[in-house]
């Protein structure tokens, strides 16, 4: 950064602060924070770009979750090392000093902070680490709550069926005296903002290149869709993007659906080809990737409720074959099948699975839809509409929130039942001491020790999640989302204000499998067969095996999830019920319409094991936890079919999401797609809601690891999100070979 640079980061950091302290209508504050914001974090239009939008914010800004920011977010230390690095040419440094001062406590995580202290402190007697919300937190049971608005999709079909001047008009019928309604307004312009931002810097760019056929096209695109609704694919595709850049979404609904129309019209017509069309697809993925959120990123694709199905089809061969080609991990293609669907799509699908993209995601519209109608109590309009968006959590949309913030760690919770409350990995307390193993005369009393190290910490998690919700709408309006999201118009009312249908929150399970493995090892050992008491057991664990391989060696041939066995899926299913009963229980004490579980696991289960000690499931210290609905690591022995049964005996009614990972190698969807094909179906046809596929060799992950320069392009789907192998922290890529590889 030039010293011109620097001084205006500054001049717009006074700026900014001067707007926020003047506007006491919080509606208004913030599209005016808007209007100044957008033009100053817009990015210039690169050299070969084909669509126009992306954007850096700086120390300061607004935002529902960039980069995992606040709402009204204020980086510090960020801003205190660029003044003392710049002190001797910069003005106006004690108004400097001055909003720095302010924004330590008037920042909305801060806010956020105190108000969960202040309301919630009794909820954490047990001498842990003083919760802190957004920052990083593995002790005891349940991770430091974030603060964010995630997962919330607005209409963005909407958006491209009124454009931006009708989007104006129908905001405008409304009561203008409404300060809430002058937002809307104001907001929409602030997208005017940024197409003439671009226009301007393409007329800087025509003058010097003035026969760039390409830059002309893009102009002319951005002048018809800032007075008029668009028309083709590319006008479509870059309202979209102007919009979805400028309100940071970071998940991109059903593409299939509002743009899948403008595509068929235009290739019907002669206006744009396939690979023209793939061209422009290719810019809008190195784009989504240069955000980063490689947790997020997702586009649906397929599913039940769509407009034009045919239509939405071609868009949906077309999305799969650019991911095919570019190989990326992001964007997350997801698509959602149904009995009756075009079965070129879903053969698409898996060949490009076959490929090793990790992509598309698969998820079942007939196990999906009844089982979500049923537990957000929707009717089937509304349920049709859902998302598996971020890592996987459920969310409808334009019609819902439900931002995970949290997530809890259930193999933890029966280490801190089996020693008194303790973390023997951090050794400190951190739970209740719900007695000694001596007293656990039957298993149901070590199941009570269990479940009463999850409550309090699932009750903490889920005020915290209320809370963040409860402070954004003290703070802010949303607008961006508000805009397009249903009956906040209608209402009258922001999305956190009465105004969004749904009022949806979650909370993460990790370990899940893990502890009902080790729960299943226990009942059988302690209680039924009486091989060693539980004191033993424990001691056993201690010592993390060491001098003890026979007693784990028994502990490992105990009956394991993912094999179709009777005794050990009870015992998930038992666990799986409890904690989402016990999540659904919340929801009146939170206020929310539905408070839910989601099994969504991404490398948190590699993270949460490296602080979680020896299990009896017949991990040691610090391995890997079980991914989400997944088998522990190398215990689903009795081939694909007794996994995918195992993972199919869920009440998928009681959660907001899951993920089942499972691994083939290529040669078995080279050699045998159809049968492939046949058990996929089959396993969707019964009960079975979703599938991650990773199709590459164990030996291919091997060498990788020995040899990461070679392998640069290997994508593995750890859990809710991919990634490059090499790119991996080695606790994860050691979870990822472990995982079992089907094979013919």
């Amino acid at each position: 950064m030039n010293r011109k640079h620097i001084q205006d980061t500054f001049d717009y950091f006074l700026h900014f602060t001067e707007i926020y302290r003047t506007n006491e209508n919080k509606y208004l504050r913030e599209a005016r924070i808007l209007k100044l914001q957008i033009p100053h974090i817009l990015q210039d239009f690169q050299k070969g770009d084909l669509l126009a939008g992306s954007i850096h914010h700086t120390f300061i800004g607004f935002s529902p979750q960039y980069g995992g920011k606040y709402i009204y977010f204020f980086e510090e230390d960020q801003a205190r090392k660029l003044l003392d690095d710049n002190r001797e040419f910069l003005s106006r440094i004690d108004e400097i000093e001055a909003a720095i001062a302010y924004w330590h406590t008037e920042r909305t995580l801060y806010k956020l902070n105190d108000r969960f202290a202040s309301k919630h402190g009794h909820l954490d007697p047990y001498q842990k680490a003083v919760h802190r919300l957004g920052e990083e937190g593995r002790l005891g049971v349940s991770s430091i709550p974030d603060g964010r608005l995630a997962l919330t999709i607005p209409d963005l079909d909407k958006l491209l069926q009124l454009g931006l001047h009708h989007l104006y008009e129908e905001v405008a019928l409304k009561d203008q005296t409404d300060p809430f309604i002058q937002a809307l307004l104001i907001t929409i312009t602030t997208v005017e903002d940024a197409i003439d931002f671009y226009k301007y810097q393409l007329c800087s760019l025509l003058e010097k290149d003035p026969d760039n056929t390409e830059l002309r096209r893009i102009y002319a695109d951005l002048s018809r869709i800032r007075y008029q609704k668009p028309n083709t694919f590319l006008e479509a595709l870059q309202l979209f993007w102007i919009y979805a850049v400028i309100s940071d979404l970071m998940n991109y609904g059903r593409m299939d659906i509002y743009l899948g129309d403008f595509y068929a019209a235009d290739l019907q017509q002669g206006i744009i080809d396939e690979e023209t069309a793939i061209s422009y697809l290719t810019d809008l993925y190195g784009k989504i990737r240069r955000i980063g959120k490689i947790h997020d990123a997702r586009i649906i694709l397929g599913g039940l409720g769509r407009r034009n199905p045919q239509n939405a089809d071609q868009l949906a061969l077309l999305l799969m074959e650019t991911t095919r080609r570019t190989k990326e991990v992001i964007p997350q293609l997801t698509l959602r099948c149904y009995e009756g669907m075009n079965q070129t799509v879903f053969d698409k699908a898996l060949q490009v699975n076959a490929e090793g993209c990790s992509f598309p995601i698969l998820y079942s519209d007939d196990t999906n839809i009844p089982a979500i109608q049923k537990a957000f109590q929707v009717n089937l309009d509304d349920a049709m509409s859902y998302i598996p968006a971020g890592c996987g959590e459920y969310i409808l949309e334009g019609r819902s929130v439900g931002t995970p913030n949290s997530s809890l760690n259930l193999l933890k919770a029966l280490e801190l039942a089996l020693h008194h409350g303790r973390d023997m990995y951090y050794q400190v307390q951190a739970g209740p001491d719900t007695g000694a193993v001596e007293d656990f005369a039957t298993f149901e009393d070590l199941w009570d020790a269990f479940t009463a190290q999850i409550d309090p910490e699932l009750t903490l998690v889920a005020f915290a999640e209320k809370d963040c919700y409860d402070i954004i709408a003290e703070n802010a309006g949303c607008l961006h989302l508000s805009l397009l999201m249903h009956d906040c118009l209608e209402k009258g009312k922001p999305l956190l204000e009465g105004g969004v249908r749904y009022f949806h929150g979650m909370t993460e399970i990790m370990g899940m499998i893990s502890a009902a493995d080790s729960l299943t090892a226990i009942k059988t050992l302690v209680y039924d067969r009486q091989i060693m008491s539980l004191k033993q057991l424990v001691s056993i664990l201690d010592a993390n095996f060491e001098g003890y391989e026979k007693e784990r060696r028994l502990m490992q041939s105990c009956p394991k999830y993912g094999n179709d066995n009777d005794e050990a899926d009870r015992m998930a299913i038992r666990v799986f019920n409890y904690i989402a009963k016990a999540s659904l229980a919340l929801t009146d004490q939170t206020g929310l319409d539905k408070y839910m579980m989601v099994s969504v696991n991404n490398s948190e289960s590699a993270v949460w094991g490296n602080v979680t000690m020896a299990s009896a499931c017949g991990r040691k210290n610090g391995e890997a936890l079980a991914n989400a609905n997944g088998a522990s690591i190398g215990c689903d022995r009795s081939g694909a079919t007794a996994l995918l049964n195992s993972m199919r005996k869920f009440d998928h009614s009681l959660h907001a999401g899951v993920i089942n990972n499972i691994r083939f190698t290529k040669e078995l969807f080279t050699d045998q797609f159809d049968k492939m094909k046949q058990l996929i179906q089959a396993f969707f046809m019964n009960n079975g809601s979703q599938l991650n596929l990773m199709v590459i060799g164990k030996d291919d992950l091997i060498k990788a690891k020995e040899h990461p320069e070679k392998y640069q392009n290997l994508i593995v789907r750890i859990g809710g999100f991919s990634a490059r192998f090499v790119e991996l922290d080695p606790i994860v890529q050691e979870e990822i070979i472990r995982r079992t590889t089907f094979a013919s």
